[in-house]
């Protein structure tokens, strides 16, 4: 009794397999696609559908409706990667693009009569490498009397088309935001010498424009035995920081200015030997600010610390310009020739000031 039973189960399921496996496979038509894609082009087609055996199934026969599976011949993904390369002109030298199939499904959804309708529906989703950019859906309906097969094969063809050109469009206009999230964030300053004509009392150094004894207009400290005092500075101003394409810039300036309400000369001194010793003073504080631009152009900024970096940057420059202003007092009394000719040949390699 086991053994009859157990043949019986066994005629069955194989039965039952068989009629399973009855299937209508659909070879998409090859049929240009009417424009080209010019923003990227398909390097893989990837069945993401938790079923991928088939795309549904359909009613063929006017009068039997003899229900079979559907699918796309040789399965989804090779039947629309062989398709597109067939059927799409593509420039290799864009951006490279996975092309996912997350639906793709046909239903009957009704009948009258000797005709039978199908939808379709279809969703591509696009990948740039493992990041997702976005989803395309489409689909539609057909009605037919007999074999529906060769109505579904030009819907999914005319939607692969659309959505295909839907994604040109849109990677053409948001691919600079989607490729600049690849590269790690950057930081760039831009530093340039500035003039600060905002005060009156202050001289920002110029080559066409020289001290004049006219400029000491501070009142000469008594306790002071120097015959002249120039108060000279650099220091730094830098803008908020902007982002573009995933770069950090910064626009920063750096400013050597002489202060005349702080700088003073004696009555007895008032000649061009004392404003010559002067001016050098002033040249050594451009020097150091040159210095410090192109410091400052050669340095790589990290985004998270760049501020205090830049701070540290002028403080060392700042620190350097008080040394040479000291060593040029304390030399100069007895070779200022010597100081005079250091100083102006340096002046003349000082490009931030040339340009």
């Amino acid at each position: 009794m086991k053994k009859k039973y157990a043949a019986l189960l066994t005629f069955l399921s194989c039965y039952s397999f068989l009629f399973a496996q009855e299937v209508k496979n659909i070879q998409l038509k090859n049929e240009k696609i009417s424009s080209p894609i010019k923003y990227y082009h398909i390097v893989l087609v990837k069945d993401d559908r938790a079923d991928s055996s088939n795309i549904g199934s359909i009613k063929i026969g006017t009068l039997s409706k003899r229900k079979v599976i559907l699918n796309l011949e040789n399965g989804a993904s090779k039947a629309i990667a062989q398709f597109i390369r067939n059927n799409a002109t593509q420039d290799s030298s864009t951006n490279a693009i996975e092309l996912h199939i997350s639906k793709l499904e046909v239903k009957e959804t009704g009948s009258s009569g000797l005709k039978t309708e199908n939808d379709l529906t279809m969703v591509f989703t696009f990948y740039d490498g493992s990041q997702k950019l976005t989803e395309n859906s489409g689909g539609g309906t057909t009605q037919s009397t007999g074999d529906p097969s060769k109505l579904i094969d030009e819907l999914i063809r005319g939607n692969i088309e659309t959505m295909l050109h839907q994604f040109d469009e849109w990677w053409r206009t948001n691919k600079s935001f989607y490729t600049s999230q690849k590269t790690k964030p950057t930081i760039k300053v831009e530093v340039s010498i500035e003039d600060d004509p905002q005060d009156s009392d202050m001289i920002s150094y110029s080559l066409k424009r020289p001290l004049t004894l006219h400029d000491f207009q501070g009142t000469p400290e008594e306790k002071s035995h120097a015959a002249a005092v120039s108060y000279t500075a650099v220091f730094l101003k830098y803008s908020s920081a902007h982002t573009v394409n995933n770069e950090t810039i910064v626009d920063a300036y750096v400013i050597a200015n002489f202060d005349k309400s702080k700088s003073w000369c004696r009555k007895e001194n008032r000649n061009s030997e004392t404003l010559e010793h002067e001016q050098r003073h002033f040249d050594i504080s451009a020097i150091k600010a040159c210095e410090l631009v192109d410091t400052i152009k050669n340095y790589t900024f990290s985004i998270d610390n760049y501020q205090r970096e830049i701070q540290k940057l002028l403080r060392q420059k700042q620190k350097e310009l008080n040394e040479m202003q000291d060593l040029y007092d304390r030399e100069a009394k007895h070779a200022q020739e010597k100081w005079n000719k250091m100083i102006k040949d340096q002046v003349q390699n000082l490009t931030c000031f040339h340009s």
